[in-house]
């Protein structure tokens, strides 16, 4: 056989591979997407607060954060071992599990409704700016998505099943979600009313296997029994409760803003984006009418954990980022809607006594497609969001930061800053967390201080303003990027400046004394 041949015949294969399996060519085209957004720039930005966090759980005994689980510093840690401590390896992890979402999300899509809606779904999530940037964090996002992905796949495949398979599969990822972040107990949750609205709303009865359900539950509460014994758990408990981290920084409101609608609007609004908002609420109403088990878990999933988290966060300590293991939920109404419009257009063109308008529809069709996927790019922001992402970073370029003192700091120099433990990782060391305790400690030390300061937490310790104007009267603004000020107190020379100042005016008093 001639090279030209065999070259044909594979080009033959190819192409016939690519009629045959359309729908995996264009999933293996978004994952594709996917993975070159998440690896774009993975180690560039500097670490900030909660990753350095991770960090120090990972290499240090014992693997539990005082407010998480261990599950993820565990696999951040076999990445450092391999690949070393640094930015790259250490949100390894998040980028793969965050690539692995988008086919995972294609699967569980496909099992609910169908391939169209998992190709749509899988698209919104390749390409969700929100989601792109904790598959960039060294924390355990993207891994909770994964498991609550896994643990509902296989329970509703379970319920269909004779054999118990799929349940225990069901319950060891439930096991590993709340291994990996402690809101994983708002699947259970959403799994025991999805059970009990289906027995009243499903047209189509089915049999639960109660046997079944009792291994699935009783092999979570066995395999979670370490965690309710170590001694981490009071104080993970004790650390929730308090004042949020993102949206109730302010007193005011604290003091009168609507909670869960204050909520709802940002994790709408910053999370999920607002035109994705709008298309998965629409289908979401679709799929009430639906009355099915699929239309029925969908919905719960989507809406009981961030109705929950809406009436908690006002006591607990509750970040958007805590819901976005949800956020599949909402690609999914909205991959639902879209296919049901295509649908209803499609159908509009079969009927044979409406030839004439079928061309126009099928006009049409393309004109809508056009207009859906733009509407896809605006609902998930993603060109102006993901542009300014890459182009700016999300966090406070620390490592810059403490470069710039390194290279102007002498050895008997103090190291004080807001973020201590991001500092400490990049300068070898700390001297002071500023407060308003240590800042009187500051102002009276003989030796030269850097202070690395974030003005956001500056102005939580300091309501009074008394350290800003301190600072801004005593020390000089050595270095300033993106939210950090670097200051530099000399008390040498503020004690020169005195002693200059009372010589020069016991001369002018001499001088006059003089003179008279």
């Amino acid at each position: 056989m001639s090279s030209k041949n065999a070259i044909s015949m594979l080009f033959m294969k190819l192409r016939s591979l690519l009629n045959l399996k359309t729908a995996n060519v264009q999933l293996f085209l978004v994952i594709l997407i996917g993975s070159i957004l998440r690896f774009y720039k993975l180690g560039v930005q500097s670490f900030w607060t909660d990753e350095v966090q991770s960090i120090f759980t990972a290499t240090g005994q014992g693997f539990f954060e005082p407010t998480n689980p261990p599950l993820s510093f565990v696999i951040i840690r076999i990445f450092l071992e391999v690949l070393g401590t640094n930015e790259f390896a250490a949100r390894l992890p998040s980028c793969l599990f965050g690539i692995a979402t988008i086919p995972l999300v294609y699967l569980f899509a496909k099992q609910l409704f169908g391939e169209k809606e998992g190709l749509v779904a899988s698209f919104i999530i390749s390409l969700s700016p929100w989601y792109i940037r904790w598959s960039q964090e060294a924390r355990m996002y993207t891994e909770l998505t994964v498991f609550t992905i896994l643990t509902l796949y296989f329970f509703y495949k379970a319920t269909y099943e004779v054999t118990i398979r799929s349940y225990v599969l069901s319950g060891v990822f439930m096991t590993l979600a709340f291994y990996t972040h402690y809101s994983a107990i708002m699947i259970l949750v959403v799994l025991v009313l999805w059970l009990i609205l289906k027995r009243f709303f499903d047209e189509r009865k089915y049999d639960i296997n109660y046997k079944h359900l009792i291994i699935f539950f009783g092999l979570f509460i066995i395999l979670c029994l370490p965690l309710l014994f170590n001694p981490a758990i009071p104080h993970a408990i004790d650390a929730q409760f308090g004042a949020g981290e993102e949206i109730r920084a302010g007193e005011e409101i604290r003091a009168g803003a609507p909670t869960i609608g204050y909520f709802i609007f940002h994790l709408f609004n910053i999370g999920f984006g607002p035109i994705l908002s709008i298309f998965s609420i629409l289908g979401a109403v679709l799929l009430i009418l639906k009355r099915n088990s699929a239309s029925i878990l969908l919905i719960v999933y989507a809406i009981v954990p961030l109705i929950t988290f809406s009436l908690l966060f006002f006591w607990i300590n509750i970040s958007l980022r805590y819901v976005i293991f949800t956020l599949p939920a909402y690609a999914l109404l909205a991959s639902y809607l879209l296919i049901e419009i295509f649908h209803k257009l499609q159908e509009s063109t079969i009927d044979k006594e409406l030839r004439i308008k079928a061309l126009k529809n099928l006009q049409l069709n393309k004109i809508l497609s056009i207009g859906v996927l733009l509407g896809l790019l605006c609902s998930i922001q993603n060109l102006p969001s993901l542009y300014y992402y890459y182009s700016y970073g999300e966090h406070p370029n620390w490592r810059a930061a403490c470069l710039f003192v390194k290279s102007q700091m002498n050895p008997d120099d103090l190291i004080v800053s807001t973020v201590p433990d991001t500092v400490e990782y990049y300068l070898g060391r700390i001297d002071y967390q500023l407060s308003e305790e240590t800042f009187e400690e500051i102002k009276n030390t003989e030796n030269r201080v850097w202070l690395l300061i974030d003005d956001w937490r500056r102005d939580r310790i300091d309501p009074n303003h008394k350290i800003r104007d301190w600072l801004a009267l005593n020390c000089e603004l050595a270095y300033q990027e993106y939210l950090i000020k670097v200051y530099m107190f000399n008390p040498h020379n503020g004690k020169s400046i005195a002693v200059t100042s009372f010589f020069l005016l016991l001369q002018v008093c001499f001088l006059h004394n003089k003179n008279s």
